[in-house]
């Protein structure tokens, strides 16, 4: 599953570098690039609900499941903003998303709080790191997840593909309230088709239209158990057997974005049309990933990636404009992509090494890991009495910490460190 989150991170990065290559040359990128970069957001937003749901334990509260959540976005989203601030305010480079009009501090402050989403202005839409948004429905996931968690695991094991299906006639039912709506036209190219601006807004990066996805991803979650609730240290049998596998469910998504733009009006097109294959390619890798199958998604150099993919999708936007706008002007598109993946890549590690990883480290549990451990001595003398005697000693469980991919993992306890 890890190695899943690179490949949806590549998608948008092969739309933002086609389209800012276009704009260099006065021309418009093929929709199906715009299409690519919204399925793999669709795909993040899927397998944020399927992993979240997977890794829950019993144990877990809603402010420490906040507390986590917040650890993991803010810390890399503020850094890499003020680098950003510091190339446009401090240095003069263009937004890379930017229109001609000014951006105010207000809107580069909604961007820095991710709640610029929630407010249909194209001026707070301006602001900040464009790919922001994302965010912004993410922090709203989170927030509703301890509401959402007991309503999927009460549906019973055999309604839960009707469950799957109401979700994704949720995610159909938001452009078709679109069709209603008014706004501006838009004639930005990379989508085929009428749609205005508050229609875009609605179906793409307004946080509430994107909340079937993510219940999708949970309900997906259960199915891959075989509807059994997930707990900690107990292994649960496999769900039904996946008749979609992973190549398939891939041919699956390419097919409904060329059929999508052929067939559909615009504004089922960023979401609507490929989460059929988007929840079977989940699915289908989830099974993968619990045959221990081969695969490529499952080498270390994918799942390594995969681990930088947060990082990746923050910086690689910010990299592409700057690399245009210094040295790239003039440069073919393969050395543009070439140079934009290494530095991305690089800026990427740098990001989850001395950023993320650390911070999730030290302040996702409330408390340091040094500081439990301390704890945790501490109270050893207490047990002392009983190393006298002919009774053994028994040591605390190992305390359950939160990873970077939202699993869990157990740290030693002060007992196992020693030994």
């Amino acid at each position: 599953m890890t190695g899943l989150r690179f490949l949806a991170a590549s998608g948008v990065f092969v739309f933002h570098i086609t389209f800012l290559d276009a704009l260099r040359n006065g021309d418009r990128p093929h929709p199906v690039w715009f299409l690519l970069g919204s399925a793999g957001v669709s795909l993040f937003f899927v397998l944020s609900g399927f992993v979240l749901t997977h890794s829950a334990r019993e144990t877990d509260t809603a402010r420490g499941f906040w507390r986590r959540r917040a650890v993991k976005i803010y810390p890399n989203h503020l850094v890499v903003l003020a680098l950003l601030m510091l190339l446009v305010r401090g240095a003069g480079m263009p937004r890379p998303l930017g229109g001609p009009a000014p951006v105010s501090g207000l809107s580069d402050w909604a961007n820095a709080t991710l709640a610029h989403s929630f407010a249909p202005l194209s001026k707070l839409a301006q602001g900040g790191n464009g790919v922001a948004w994302s965010l912004t429905c993410e922090l709203l996931f989170y927030l509703l997840f301890p509401l959402f968690l007991p309503l999927v695991l009460k549906i019973r094991p055999d309604r839960l593909p009707l469950a799957a299906v109401v979700a994704v006639a949720g995610v159909w039912a938001i452009p078709t309230i679109s069709l209603g709506l008014g706004g501006t036209p838009l004639h930005a190219g990379y989508l085929p088709g009428d749609i205005t601006d508050v229609q875009l807004a609605f179906v793409y990066s307004f946080p509430p239209s994107r909340l079937p996805e993510f219940v999708l991803g949970m309900i997906l979650a259960r199915m891959h158990t075989g509807g059994h609730v997930h707990t900690a240290g107990r292994v649960h049998p496999a769900g039904p057997a996946v008749r979609i596998g992973v190549l398939p469910s891939g041919g699956l998504l390419c097919a409904a974005l060329l059929l999508g733009i052929a067939l559909l009006p615009a504004p089922f097109l960023p979401a609507a049309v490929t989460v059929i294959p988007v929840g079977l390619l989940v699915r289908a890798t989830a099974a993968l990933d619990a045959r221990g199958g081969r695969s490529l998604l499952r080498t270390r150099g994918m799942v390594f990636l995969g681990d930088l993919s947060y990082a990746f999708y923050l910086v690689h936007l910010i990299v592409i404009a700057a690399l245009l706008h210094y040295w790239g002007r003039t440069w073919p598109v393969a050395g543009l992509v070439c140079a934009s993946l290494a530095v991305a890549l690089t800026a990427s590690w740098m990001l989850y090494a001395l950023v993320e990883r650390p911070c999730m480290r030290r302040f996702a549990t409330g408390r340091s890991p040094r500081a439990a451990v301390r704890s945790l001595r501490a109270a050893a003398p207490a047990a002392a009495p009983a190393a006298a005697s002919s009774e053994p000693v028994v040591l605390p469980d190992p305390v359950v910490l939160p990873e970077q991919n939202g699993q869990a993992t157990k740290r030693p306890t002060a007992g196992q460190a020693d030994g």
